[in-house]
């Protein structure tokens, strides 16, 4: 309860500060947010199910990927391959990657710009996120290929926000619930549920369905940005990963957050903080894998 009280006091403390000064305690303000979520969440009876992050270590600390020159941005898990896949940030690329973190092969995706989303549905099927223009393509990347053409591919434009700079950050299929999970960086945050794109068949009736499934208000989202997101499979929770907070957090199904992992120098195993995490995915094993800008790739595992 001391503590509590405590941290309770520094919060209205920096409140009171950022009321008087502005601009130069706002970034106070905000660590003090985070200062108090972090204690929330690591006081906080986890429900049955949760994978608790808290109890994830690094076990590859920002390996470097020395085969790519380009900045690495969105990751996925294939299940069918037991392999990552990511996205160049400016080079029209897709890469896969072993789970160890070596480049295995490169795929030129022609007819796109400004990928930044990208994220596997099943078999050689995956859709990519354009941040600027809010287009989702669904491409498919058959093995043997070294480039794949998005001309007359089903693509979704979304229009949301008028910052073309900040638009979509992230996206994961959500295996279970069959739908497109969509995040938006900031200016302000969003989650977006896309529904019937990702099946849509050509000659059948279309019956897309868009709703924004966490408000950009909401207190659960006390993140600085969104730069990804992932659906674990089988446990049903959602890891939201946040670049300018150094974080990594746990929502269970009613899009409450539960658990945390810190992603600064000291934390977690970390020796250094992670500098720009762009994306993150989950395996099977529920190792969990975060690749940052310019090429650094991570792996954590339970304890």
């Amino acid at each position: 309860m001391k503590r509590f009280l405590m941290a309770c006091l520094g919060l209205f403390i920096v409140a009171t500060l950022s009321f008087y000064l502005h601009k130069p305690v706002l970034n106070a303000w905000h660590a003090g947010v985070l200062s108090w979520h972090t204690f929330r969440l690591s006081n906080t009876a986890l429900p049955d199910g949760a994978m608790d992050l808290s109890r994830y270590r690094v076990t590859i600390d920002g390996k470097p990927i020395p085969a790519l020159e380009d900045d690495l941005s969105a990751l996925t898990y294939n299940l069918e391959k037991n392999t990552l896949w990511a996205l160049l940030n400016s080079d029209p690329v897709v890469v896969e990657l072993s789970l160890e973190g070596e480049l295995l092969r490169s795929i030129r995706i022609e007819g796109v710009r400004d990928m930044e989303g990208l994220t596997h549905v099943s078999g050689d099927r995956y859709v990519i996120a354009e941040e600027r223009t809010h287009r989702l393509l669904v491409v498919d990347i058959p093995d043997g290929v070294d480039s794949v053409h998005t001309q007359g591919v089903p693509t979704l434009v979304v229009g949301i926000g008028s910052d073309t700079n900040k638009g979509f950050e992230g996206l994961s299929w959500d295996d279970d619930g069959q739908r497109l999970l969509v995040v938006k960086e900031r200016n302000p945050m969003r989650v977006i549920e896309v529904t019937g794109f990702v099946s849509f068949v050509v000659g059948e009736p279309i019956k897309v369905g868009i709703r924004e499934i966490k408000s950009p208000d909401s207190p659960e989202l006390f993140m600085r940005d969104l730069s990804s997101i992932t659906h674990v499979r089988g446990v049903g929770h959602k890891l939201f990963l946040s670049d300018e907070s150094h974080m990594l957090v746990e929502y269970n199904a009613a899009r409450q957050s539960i658990s945390l992992l810190d992603l600064r120098a000291g934390r977690s195993g970390l020796e250094s903080t992670i500098p720009q995490a762009e994306g993150v995915a989950v395996d099977s094993e529920l190792n969990i894998y975060i690749v940052s800008e310019p090429n650094l790739f991570y792996r954590f595992s339970p304890e």
